[in-house]
C-alpha cells in the first residue's frame, strides 16, 4: 500500500536512513508512531545503541553503521501497521502517538509517587532512629543498636528499603520494605504483585522480614492473598500519623527488630 496515494510523503510513516543520520531526534517520531514504548524498544534486542539517538540527538560511529540494519526492521513493523489501519492521515498519525505517550507519562507519574511516597518513609523511619544515627548519606542511615553493631537502612529499589545488620564475619539481611504510593483502589492487586515478586527476590538475598507499606486501605486478607510472602501490611498515612495504632505498631516492631529504644511519641 503506498502512502502517497493519501497525499502524504513516505517518511511521515516510513523511516529513512538519511533522514536519521541528518537528524537523529527523528527516531523518537517513528518509535511514538509504532506505539513502542522506551522501555520496549530500548531495553529488549539490539536497539538500545540508539537510545542517544532520540535522547541527544547525537548518532554515534557504532550506532551509524546499523542504521540501514534499523530503518529495515522499523519498516517492517510499520507495513504491519499501514495494512493493519488502512486509511491514514496525519491526524492518524498523531492519534497513533498521542496512543503511545499517553502510557509513557503516566508511567513516569507513577513513578513520581513511588518516590514521593519512599521519601515519606525514608523520613519517618529517620525521625524514629534519629538517636542512633551515626552516619548518613542521601540513601543510606548507619544506625548503632543496643548490641553495639551497626544496621543500615538504605533508601533504593527493588527493595525500596533494605536493612541489613553488620556482623563481624558477614552481612545479615533483616528487612526488605517495599512502598506502594499510589491511592487508587483500582490498581491494587497490580501493586501488591510487583511488591510479591521484589519480596521474592529479597527472601532469595536472605532476608527474612518482608514489609509491605501501601497509600491505598486494603484488606489485610485478601492483601496476603495477593503477596503471601509479605510478613506486615502497613498503611502510608496511617503510620505517619503519631496518634494511630497503626504507627505504634510501625514504631514498636521496627524497634525490636533493630534492637533499640525508640522512645513513645516519637
Amino acid at each position: 500500500m503506498a502512502v502517497a496515494q493519501f497525499g502524504l510523503r513516505g517518511e511521515t510513516f516510513f523511516p529513512v536512513p538519511s533522514l536519521l543520520r541528518a537528524n537523529p531526534f527523528l527516531l523518537g517520531y517513528y518509535r511514538l508512531l509504532y506505539g513502542l514504548s522506551q522501555k520496549e524498544f530500548y531495553s529488549k534486542g539490539p536497539f538500545g545503541r540508539f537510545k542517544r539517538m532520540e535522547q541527544e540527538g547525537y548518532l554515534s560511529p557504532r550506532a551509524d553503521q546499523a542504521v540501514d540494519e534499523l530503518c529495515h526492521a522499523l519498516v517492517q513493523t510499520s507495513v504491519q501497521l499501514l495494512q493493519g489501519i488502512g486509511e491514514i492521515s496525519l491526524q492518524n498519525i498523531n492519534e497513533l502517538q498521542l496512543l503511545t505517550i499517553g502510557p509513557q507519562l503516566r508511567g513516569s507519574e507513577n513513578t513520581r509517587i513511588g518516590q514521593r511516597a519512599t521519601k515519606e518513609v525514608y523520613d519517618l523511619i529517620r525521625k524514629l532512629v534519629a538517636h542512633c544515627i551515626i552516619d548518613e548519606t542521601t540513601t543510606t542511615l548507619i544506625i548503632e543498636n543496643a548490641a553495639g553493631r551497626k544496621v543500615l537502612i538504605e533508601f533504593g529499589s527493588d527493595p525500596d528499603i533494605r536493612i541489613t545488620e553488620t556482623l563481624p564475619e558477614h552481612a545479615r539481611p533483616i528487612i526488605s520494605v517495599e512502598v506502594k504510593g499510589g491511592s487508587d483502589y483500582s490498581n491494587i492487586h497490580n501493586r501488591l504483585g510487583e511488591a510479591e515478586k521484589s519480596h521474592q527476590k529479597a527472601r532469595a538475598m536472605g532476608f527474612f522480614e518482608f514489609w509491605t507499606i501501601l497509600r491505598s486501605r486494603v484488606d489485610p486478607e485478601a492483601a496476603a492473598q495477593e503477596s503471601p510472602t509479605t510478613s506486615r501490611f502497613f498503611n502510608l498515612d496511617g503510620i505517619r500519623n503519631t496518634r494511630t495504632k497503626e504507627h505504634r505498631a510501625f514504631r514498636d516492631t521496627l524497634s525490636s527488630i533493630l534492637g533499640i529504644q525508640i522512645v513513645k511519641g516519637t
